[in-house]
Parts: C-alpha cells; structure tokens; sequence
C-alpha cells in the first residue's frame, strides 16, 4: 500500500503541477493576447497618423506645384504681353520715322515750344536738320541751330544754360511709352 499512496501522491502532484501549468500557460495566453491587441492598436493608430501625415504632405507638395504652375502661366502671359507691348511701340517708333514733313515739323515744334528756353542750342540729326531748322523759326523766341548733327536717327538734342535734352525720336518715344504704356495695355489686354 506504501507505493499505492505514494502513487496517489505523485499523480496528484502531477495533476496538480499540470493544472498550475495550465493556469499558467492560461494567464500567458491571455496577457499575449492583450499584448497583442495593445500592439495592433498602436500599429492601427500609428498607420492613421502617419496616413495623414502622408496626405498632409501630399497636399503641400500638390499646392506647391499649382502655386508655382500658375505663377509660371502667368509670367509666360506676362512676357507674351510684354513682347506684344514691345511690337506695338517698335511699329509706332517706324511709323514715327516714316511721318511725312508737315507731321514731323508739326511733332518736332511742339516738343521744341514745351522743352527749349530763349538762346538754346538746337542739334538736330542730319535726316531732320532742314524740317528742324524751319520749326526753329515758327518759335516765339530764338534759339540757335548747331552747325554739327546730333547722333541720332531722327529728332534733336537740346542744349540749355547747364543742361541736355535728349529730343530725338526715340527720347520722345520713350517719353510717351513711359505715359501711356498702362493705358495701351488695357486696350490691348480687355
């Protein structure tokens, strides 16, 4: 009966060491399985938050592309603008060359009543010098016509007490584009 006893007591140690492991390997599961689900919640939240991190950058990245694709579209009209700006003062400055005498005296006196003073020095370009000369005598008061030619295309270079005018065509030009450039535009550019 000694071993019977002894028997019943290991297989009740055995039985009772296997429900301890059992309980055991129970609590491990269920704190495995609670890690588990922390983790796949944190990997979840993680993977939310770096999704709409990834949009937020995809949406700069996309502003910044539209943002400079319309500033490049609108330098592009820009330059277009401005080329076409550029032809029409290049036309007016050739049709300014090509004004007949009576025109070209008639421009030429007006810019010498509004800029010349009494004793200027008039020096006008050779392709002017007679229609200059002529315009000089419908003055109010006198002004000299320079011996020597301008270094200009068309028009004159005014000499004052202390000053110089650049009066050739391409001055007047300039001095009208300065003026009326915005109000071309807008008829240009409705």
């Amino acid at each position: 009966m000694g071993n019977e006893n002894a028997a019943n007591l290991i297989d009740r140690i055995l039985a009772d060491a296997k429900e301890a492991a059992a309980k055991v390997l129970a609590d491990a599961e269920a704190s495995a399985s609670g890690i588990r689900k922390s983790r796949d919640e944190e990997i979840a939240k993680k993977a939310e938050q770096v999704e709409k991190e990834r949009e937020q950058q995809i949406s700069v990245i996309l502003n910044g592309c539209r943002t400079r694709a319309e500033l490049d579209g609108r330098k592009d009209t820009l330059r277009a603008k401005r080329a076409l700006l550029d032809g029409v003062f290049a036309e007016t400055y050739a049709r300014m060359l090509a004004l007949a005498t009576d025109r070209r005296e008639a421009l030429f006196l007006s810019v010498l009543e509004k800029e010349a003073k009494a004793n200027d020095t008039v020096m006008p370009a050779k392709v002017d010098r007679a229609v200059i000369e002529h315009a000089a005598k419908k003055l109010p008061f006198r002004v000299k016509v320079s011996d020597r030619d301008a270094e200009a295309e068309a028009g004159f270079v005014l000499f004052g007490d202390g000053y110089e005018k650049d009066c050739s065509m391409k001055a007047i030009l300039r001095e009208l584009r300065d003026a009326e450039e915005t109000n071309v535009a807008k008829i240009l550019f409705r």
